[in-house]
């Protein structure tokens, strides 16, 4: 079910991407009590990361939740090509789905 997204993240600015879930027939899937996670990597077998998602549902019967990076954390990436994915945990029965996956490539900052 994982989809390919390549991102832009720009240095110093807050970064924020609002994710609809939807089942294989289109209909929103009810988010309510799931969780989220995410991260971006240098390399897919980096041990670090170079900063991670939160995640805010924003429309749970819609299936629509918000994966953002705060300003500061992406003031303290370094530019360059990275690796993310983002991944959907079901309260309902703990199973684990990988949404999104991609490069994410973070622009230098100018002003400051």
């Amino acid at each position: 079910m994982s989809g390919s997204l390549d991102l832009t993240i720009e240095q110093g600015a807050t970064f924020s991407r609002v994710i609809t879930i939807k089942d294989n027939s289109n209909v929103a899937v009810d988010i309510t009590s799931d969780t989220f996670a995410g991260q971006v990597r240098k390399r897919h077998q980096s041990a670090s990361t170079e900063a991670a998602f939160s995640f805010t549902i924003t429309d749970a019967a819609n299936g629509e939740v918000t994966a953002t990076i705060s300003s500061t954390d992406t003031a303290a990436m370094t530019p360059g090509d990275f690796v993310y994915d983002i991944e959907w945990t079901q309260a309902s029965d703990s199973s684990v789905t990988r949404l999104l996956e991609g490069v994410a490539r973070v622009t230098p900052q100018v002003t400051r």
